[in-house]
């Protein structure tokens, strides 16, 4: 069968209700220590209306984000806040030994306030984790749990049109579905009853060695709520895409976890809806035969790219990254049509691999569907379209027209 790739950008997954930078750049623009919390464990969450600070670790871990943020908005940047843009700054900043007047002032003053003994990489360091749980809290609208009932008859708020367009096509090429987003909308969608046995993400449970305790719920003697607890395999990275739709992440996930029990290994591992703090371990044989189970070491944080230019440092940073790329260039290389969903066109690591990969064969066609043209020199190609629409109100056959499919 033939090959047919997709791209998708943040906005395919807003007319959903998932948010767009402007909104994220609206909820850290005007943080403060009162809209999140840190557990000792050092994870991170915001506090939602009605609730108060809980001070579980010092002090100076919290201020430090407010303050360095307000910093960056007051002394560094002279245009609105961008929480990528944001990233790019700070991570520039962790890297350098020689740092500005207004930065070594900031940095001293709050190590004098605080009586922090430690230089400006440590508290961007902590910063980082607690900043990159935050964004992905905001991400998270819903986790997809088992596979639902969704389908055949598609809804058009749950992109209707989009998975009737997937149907059509899978029925002439196999589908490479690439995605710059961190939600897990296509996830939902994939979770049907109509979907569920016909994807791939490179994730498999089979032969997985790492497990993990879930919260379940039922409900018991007069409708009260009562919860139990089982395990589950957890499913990890093997690179295997070998289904009717294809599914690749290539700036990482929030449900993505790098996994190592100590001794050097790490694996990208999926979790799971409901699961139990501390509960996942991996399990081992022994040299002398024995199976036992390991305490897995993960970090607080998901794996996920984040920075206008910093993200694209990490294009080939890691095994699961490079291999992902990897198989993106070879999708764009097979496919002969690529659409492309909700992309601003501003990576310029992706533009590269599209103008390289794809758009320099005058054989192969890319459509681009977004609400406005995005501004981009490589929609000026002569095998390029642009369809000017919502992703929820695409037409098919207009778009079946526009390939020649």
């Amino acid at each position: 069968m033939k090959h047919f790739s997709f791209l998708l950008g943040a906005g395919f997954s807003k007319p959903a209700g998932y948010p767009l930078a402007t909104e994220i750049n609206n909820k850290f623009q005007s943080l403060t220590h009162k809209d999140f919390f840190i557990h000792t464990s050092q994870s991170a969450h915001l506090i939602s209306k009605g609730y108060e600070q809980r001070w579980q670790i010092e002090k100076y871990q919290y201020m430090f984000v407010e303050e360095f943020i307000k910093f960056y908005n007051e002394k560094i940047i002279t245009d609105n806040f961008h929480y990528e843009d944001f990233v790019d700054y700070y991570m520039d900043l962790y890297r350098r030994k020689n740092l500005s007047q207004s930065e070594h002032e900031f940095f001293n003053d709050f190590r004098n306030r605080y009586n922090y003994p430690l230089d400006h990489t440590q508290l961007i360091y902590s910063f980082h984790r607690t900043y990159a749980q935050l964004v992905s809290e905001i991400i998270i609208i819903e986790w997809p749990e088992s596979p639902s009932i969704l389908g055949p008859v598609y809804n058009k708020n749950d992109h209707a049109q989009f998975l009737y367009l997937l149907d059509y096509l899978s029925q002439k090429y196999i589908i490479h579905i690439h995605s710059l987003n961190h939600d897990l909308l296509m996830e939902k969608y994939f979770r049907t009853s109509v979907l569920d046995t016909k994807y791939s993400d490179g994730f498999d449970d089979v032969y997985s060695p790492y497990f993990a305790d879930v919260h379940n719920y039922y409900c018991g003697k007069n409708s009260k709520r009562k919860t139990y607890t089982r395990k589950i395999r957890l499913r990890r990275y093997n690179g295997k895409f070998n289904k009717a739709f294809n599914f690749y992440k290539l700036h990482g996930s929030v449900d993505n976890y790098i996994a190592t029990i100590y001794n050097g290994k790490f694996d990208m591992i999926k979790m799971e809806y409901q699961i139990i703090n501390g509960s996942v371990k991996k399990e081992i044989s022994t040299c002398f035969g024995e199976i036992k189970n390991e305490m897995v070491i993960l970090d607080v944080a998901p794996e996920i790219l984040s920075g206008t230019t910093e993200k694209t440092r990490k294009y080939g940073d890691t095994i699961y990254y490079k291999d992902i790329h990897k198989k993106f260039i070879i999708n764009l290389k097979k496919s002969d049509n690529l659409i492309v969903i909700g992309y601003s066109f501003k990576d310029s690591g992706i533009n590269e691999y599209l103008k390289t990969h794809f758009l320099n064969d005058i054989n192969k066609q890319m459509l681009v569907v977004d609400i406005t043209k995005p501004e981009s020199e490589l929609l000026d190609s002569n095998n390029v379209g642009f369809i000017e629409c919502n992703v929820l109100d695409m037409d098919i056959e207009v778009i079946k027209s526009k390939l020649e499919i």
